[in-house]
């Protein structure tokens, strides 16, 4: 988990949900397009406002801009998992808490009917700890898999918390039979 008094750079989607946070001097990797990738220092300006490379962006501006562009963009660093976070239960959209290296979950005493709400409120509660949706994705991956499984890996998701496509073995040219 970050030192709580460190100043953080919080990067969003369009929508303002929270993608990931780095600290104030890290660097982000953008992936163009076409598949090329740009590290990018970033420099705390406020809570909104941040420098990205040599330009200062609105966080939801940046977020637009690539959104437009086609590009992504991601921490060079991956964080670390929390030692606790809230999700949902897919099963039932219940809000659950779960503990890193525990297997299973807790249910919570103050989920609704509706998931869209729990979700809501789950994603609230970890962002005041700086807990993203990739780093809930691998808790929960751990709680339900095993915290030795891929699943419990922050690299295994993107910054949505989506699963990420295994890399692909490269395929190698049959030789040709000698004649």
């Amino acid at each position: 988990m970050n030192d709580e008094n460190q100043t953080m750079i919080r990067f969003i989607d369009s929508s303002y949900r929270t993608l990931f946070f780095i600290p104030d001097g890290g660097t982000i990797i953008v992936t163009r397009s076409d598949g090329g990738k740009v590290k990018r220092a970033c420099t705390f300006l406020d809570e909104y406002h941040t420098r990205v490379g040599r330009e200062t962006y609105h966080i939801c501006q940046f977020a637009k801009l690539m959104e437009r562009v086609g590009n992504t963009y991601a921490p060079e660093q991956l964080p670390q998992l929390p030692s606790q976070c809230f999700s949902i239960l897919p099963t039932t959209g219940e809000i659950i808490r779960i503990e890193k290296g525990k297997q299973g979950y807790e249910k919570c005493g103050f989920s609704t009917d509706d998931p869209q709400t729990n979700r809501r409120k789950a994603d609230s509660l970890n962002a005041r700890q700086r807990i993203t949706p990739q780093m809930e994705a691998a808790m929960l991956g751990g709680a339900m898999k095993g915290w030795a499984s891929p699943a419990a890996r922050v690299s295994s998701y993107d910054v949505r918390g989506n699963p990420m496509k295994p890399a692909r073995a490269r395929s190698r040219k049959p030789k040709e039979a000698e004649r």
